[in-house]
């Protein structure tokens, strides 16, 4: 039997960089094919990295969670703005799960993460809270087994299967 760090979908440094202070976009769609998507708020990934568990601002998932619910089909995409260094993870088998207690303060953390981030390439710290937007009152937590990733930077690698 292989170790998890051989079968893991990711490396621990790319585990790392989408659990800082990056952009998250989540995306599903539903039986017509007709695509949903909306900013996250943060993920955690699992110890063995298999799992990813992005979280969500409960108060405007709802299209998101009937499709999760509907196919179980998800695609986020993690790009950290000073850079342009970009990661899309996909997986087939996503479900609603509930956050754990700890989850707020991960996301509070994110979005700090994040306005630093928005800081370093000149943008003022009231403009980066605002555009991130108001922490959220309700949180919903998607989970998810990548099942492809890609490397998504600009360039020429774009598009291809992450390298382990």
């Amino acid at each position: 039997m292989k170790a998890a760090a051989e079968t893991a979908p990711i490396e621990a440094s790319q585990a790392a960089f989408i659990q800082g202070g990056v952009s998250v976009i989540v995306a599903t769609r539903n039986a017509d094919l007709v695509a949903d998507a909306m900013r996250g708020c943060g993920c955690r990934v699992s110890r063995d990295r298999r799992r990813v568990v992005v979280l969500l601002d409960r108060l405007r998932a709802d299209t998101l969670i009937a499709d999760v619910n509907a196919n179980g089909q998800i695609a986020v995409v993690f790009s950290q703005p000073s850079t342009h260094r970009t990661i899309q993870l996909k997986g087939t088998d996503a479900s609603v799960v509930r956050p754990k207690p700890s989850d707020r303060a991960l996301v509070a953390s994110h979005r700090e993460e994040w306005v630093d981030e928005l800081c370093r390439i000149g943008y003022s710290r009231d403009f980066a809270k605002a555009f991130w937007g108001p922490l959220p009152e309700a949180l919903v937590a998607i989970a998810f087994t990548p099942s492809a990733a890609f490397q998504q930077t600009p360039g020429p690698a774009a598009g291809q299967p992450l390298a382990r």
